[in-house]
């Protein structure tokens, strides 16, 4: 039976935790277990798992979104925001920094001289709970076991 291992690619369905198991809202997700292209609770909660296999992971803020960055949260003149633009805490922007990188913030705090941002996930320093379905997998060439015999070739 093939379990899913480091270097494997794989497709999982995750869901909320205590969803029904055919949930169709599951999100698809296919990434390279241990590759870093997800949060590394998922990636590491799939080793050992075979094609079909569902198990819960609560990951801790290290393993899943990390830790709340203090840095990350910022007062903002409110006159860098538009006049138009309709801010209330919980609101999701995007934003351009010095560099030209894009950030997503959330409005924390709204008041007529300043607006407190957050750029951290929204999820950080949370534990998160999810429920994970092993939907495909597909072997690292590394792991794919080497034949015991050559059967029709040349010795």
């Amino acid at each position: 039976m093939k379990v899913a291992k480091a270097g494997d690619r794989v497709r999982v369905r995750y869901f909320p935790p205590g969803s029904p198991d055919k949930d169709p809202s599951g999100k698809l997700l296919e990434f390279t277990v241990g590759s870093g292209d997800v949060i590394s609770g998922l990636s590491l909660g799939v080793v050992g798992m075979s094609p079909g296999e569902q198990k819960h992971l609560i990951l801790q803020p290290q393993d899943a979104y990390g830790v709340v960055r203090q840095q990350l949260i910022k007062k903002v003149p409110r006159k860098k925001f538009p006049q138009h633009l309709d801010l209330h805490p919980g609101k999701r922007l995007a934003t351009v920094d010095a560099h030209g990188r894009r950030w997503r913030v959330t409005v924390v705090r709204v008041n007529r001289a300043s607006v407190v941002v957050d750029g951290n996930h929204p999820l950080a320093g949370k534990v998160v709970e999810v429920d994970v379905r092993l939907i495909s997998l597909k072997q690292s060439p590394a792991h794919r076991e080497k034949r015991q015999f050559d059967v029709g070739g040349e010795a």
